[in-house]
């Protein structure tokens, strides 16, 4: 219903503009329709993995799509629309007076599938309160869908016709309906995992008002935005299986942000240029779980730049910038019971400048350094283990181009960050996280792009990281990455275009945990290969095109695990394991597979048809996730949980036959 609301607003939006079309003017548009059946082998994750982000029918759909251009000289007028009446639906007009104003309407539906056929004991999924006592009996569970959809319509205003000033206005309401996944623990702490089907009811709604003045050599702006999120449902209330009681699970809050912003430039001698960017802003939120809550979160930011070319000569030129950057975040959050235990504030400061030359043998070197200050501190406790950060950037990047087929680059960044912790070295060092540890990072990147001829060219890229942390007491020990591409296309004159690509990555962490005072670590690693390659064919150039297109990417993961002999015990759930038995050698594996053949075939300059088939494959293997169990050992009293199947059997196989017509004009 709202779809066809804002169709009809979108036509009487035509009505100004019929007589001011009626000058001399420029039409051109495009109407086009698919026939396309799909088949899909897979369970209902796979059957929701294909379709994640797509409505399509598997029994066959038809879908159009419309495209309408009109230009005068003083008018412009664009109207786009596709997949009508389907959950991906969207819709776009915009027109104006050239130089004067300009308006726009949209609205878009995009779905996000997660699982179908998802399983819970619970009744009253997707709404705020389940109940229903829990059973192993899965074939007795009730089913629904883990999905949801968003929903974005909106529009804007903008007016400059009182040059130099202008002024914009904008709208956009988002609404997301439906069930996603969320879980808790049955006790405090730790205890038995229960997965609960959480009900997604939001609006959020966006005001933009922006006014400015806008000639050589200045610019000034004020900015003004208006955000209200509201969540219909901010508490899940379920039966506790580990307790068999009432249980309450927060859910996103209501909230309220407010941002004012200046931006001003002015152009200065020297080919100089000054720049600033000044805002503040407030978020206020309350949920009904914790009435005595208060939230609300104050932010600054300012920052300055000065850009500079004051030397460019034929042989030599240099680029410079200096820049300055301050962001504070105050936490003026209250809770008069105490329930949430602190409230976490922080400011950055970033200071820098680049510099760039451009010298002889055409060569191109430029540098960088940064300075980066993190304070953070906790208003009820300040000797919580998260450190101020000091951090010192260094870049340099070296470009050659001296032959007119061949441009290589060369890059080197150090990362260097200290920490400085509030607490004594000695104080709960097993809370100390990575994320915010003292670390040095290496990254190196290499590529070469290469074009011999005119038709062809080719492009090869290399990067490597790797991150020390050093006081890391939990987490992240090393972080180590490669990855390399390479890309090609060839042009056959106007017979055919051949392109093709690889890529290959590999990472590795290396985390070292410690439990109840034993040791234990793992060497974690992903190794990505990737292809992709495809042609065009013309058979008969302008008049029939045959397309193929194939790709391909395979991903292995696994986890190499070694543990004191004292961790394989029946409390940690390692009664009778050892250290060969505890690795995870499938961890997160894939292999991703597609191919396409598609024909097209133009009657005339404004009539085409095309056919095609394609074939994708998605097989997903984790060994953790082997025998997957809705109530594995035993539900409640074990070390057990209770699943409702998200994320289940992701693997699918799909065929798609599609054919249609498109009328150009």
């Amino acid at each position: 219903m709202k779809a066809k609301i804002i169709i009809v607003a979108l036509i009487i939006s035509l009505i100004p503009f019929f007589d001011a079309f009626s000058e001399e003017k420029t039409i051109e548009g495009e109407i086009s329709l698919t026939g396309m059946y799909v088949g899909v082998e897979g369970e209902e994750g796979g059957k929701a993995k294909f379709t994640e982000y797509r409505d399509l029918q598997e029994n066959g759909g038809f879908y159009g799509r419309a495209r309408l251009n009109l230009d005068t000289e003083k008018y412009f007028f664009n109207f786009k629309a596709g997949d009508f009446g389907y959950d991906t639906q969207y819709y776009k007009i915009d027109g104006g007076m050239w130089g004067k104003f300009k308006m726009d309407l949209f609205y878009n539906e995009i779905p996000h599938n997660i699982t179908f056929d998802a399983r819970t004991f619970f009744l009253g999924a997707g709404r705020n309160t389940l109940v229903g006592a829990p059973n192993t009996n899965v074939a007795t569970w009730n089913t629904f869908d883990y999905s949801y959809e968003r929903r974005q319509y909106g529009g804007g205003l903008k007016v400059n016709v009182i040059k130099p000033f202008f002024f914009d206005a904008s709208f956009q309401r988002e609404e997301r309906e439906g069930i996603k996944p969320t879980g808790a623990a049955g006790t405090s702490p730790g205890g038995i995992a229960i997965e609960l089907p959480e009900p997604v009811q939001y609006v959020t709604n966006n005001l933009t008002l922006q006014a400015g003045y806008a000639k050589n050599p200045l610019f000034l702006s004020l900015t003004y935005l208006y955000s209200d999120f509201n969540n219909s449902n901010t508490a899940l209330n379920f039966i506790n299986p580990a307790t068999a009681a009432q249980d309450t699970f927060s859910l996103p809050p209501d909230n309220t942000y407010h941002k004012g912003a200046f931006k001003g430039a002015v152009k200065l001698p020297f080919n100089s240029k000054f720049s600033t960017n000044i805002g503040f802003s407030r978020g206020e939120s309350e949920t009904s779980l914790f009435p005595t809550f208060d939230g609300k979160v104050n932010t600054q930011n300012y920052n300055f730049a000065l850009t500079s070319n004051p030397v460019h000569l034929k042989y030599f030129g240099v680029d410079a910038k200096v820049f300055y950057k301050f962001y504070k975040r105050n936490n003026k959050s209250d809770d008069s019971l105490g329930i949430v235990e602190a409230f976490l504030d922080y400011k950055i400061s970033n200071y820098g400048t680049e510099v760039g030359f451009r010298l002889p043998a055409r060569l191109y070197l430029t540098g960088g350094y940064q300075y980066v200050h993190t304070w953070r501190n906790f208003h009820d406790n300040p000797n919580v283990v998260l450190p101020h950060n000091a951090d010192n950037i260094y870049s340099v990047d070296l470009k050659w181009s001296g032959l007119d087929f061949l441009d290589v680059r060369v890059g080197y960044e150090k990362f260097d960050r200290d920490a400085k912790y509030q607490s004594p070295e000695t104080a709960v060092q097993s809370d100390r996280k990575y994320s915010y540890a003292a670390q040095n990072r290496d990254t190196y990147k290499a590529s070469i792009d290469i074009f011999p001829l005119e038709n062809l060219n080719f492009g090869f890229e290399y990067r490597h990281r790797e991150i020390d942390y050093n006081d890391t007491i939990f987490g992240l020990k090393n972080d180590k990455r490669d990855e390399f591409g390479s890309n090609a296309a060839y042009t056959l004159g106007k017979i055919a275009k051949l392109y093709g690509n690889v890529d290959f990555g590999l990472i590795k962490f290396e985390p070292d945990l410690v439990r109840s005072g034993l040791d234990w670590n793992v060497k974690q690693k992903d190794r990505t290969f990737g292809y992709g390659f495809g042609t065009e064919i013309y058979a008969i150039p302008n008049k029939l095109t045959f397309i193929f297109q194939h790709d391909y990417v395979k991903s292995n993961g696994s986890a190499d695990f070694t543990i004191d002999p004292g961790l394989f015990v029946a409390a940690n759930g390692l009664a009778g394991a050892n250290n060969d038995t505890v690795d995870i050698m499938r961890a997160e594996d894939y292999t991703l597979y597609s191919f396409k053949i598609k024909a097209v075939y133009n009657f005339t300059k404004y009539l085409a048809a095309s056919i095609g088939y394609a074939y994708v494959r998605f097989n997903y293997k984790d060994d953790q996730l082997d025998g997957y169990q809705f109530v594995p050992g035993g539900g409640a009293g074990s070390n057990g949980a209770y699943l409702t199947g998200a994320y289940k059997d992701q693997s699918y196989k799909a065929n798609l036959i599609f054919g249609g017509l498109t009328y150009r004009f």
